[in-house]
């Protein structure tokens, strides 16, 4: 299992949202064959720090599955419009 970091940011620093929310949503969008283990999040009001543990043994591929991951989530979540990976 590998550890892979993103964090997002919304353009307009009045956009917060709930980490459980934001959990919630991403997880959503995880497929069987993405890997994903587990995810953890940590909001503030200036952005949110995901970490999620994924099956393999590649950083890189752990890395780029989540920025895929997130950016669907983004993409396909009106509540995420305003926010961009960073």
């Amino acid at each position: 299992m590998v550890a892979a970091h993103i964090r997002i940011a919304p353009l307009d620093s009045t956009t917060p949202i709930d980490p459980s929310v934001l959990r919630d949503l991403i997880y959503a969008q995880t497929a069987p064959g993405n890997g994903v283990e587990h995810i953890r999040v940590r909001a503030g009001p200036h952005g949110a720090d995901i970490l999620a543990f994924i099956d393999g043994d590649d950083p890189k591929e752990a890395t780029d599955t989540l920025h895929r991951i997130v950016d669907m989530t983004i993409t396909s979540t009106p509540l995420l419009r305003p926010w961009r990976i960073i």
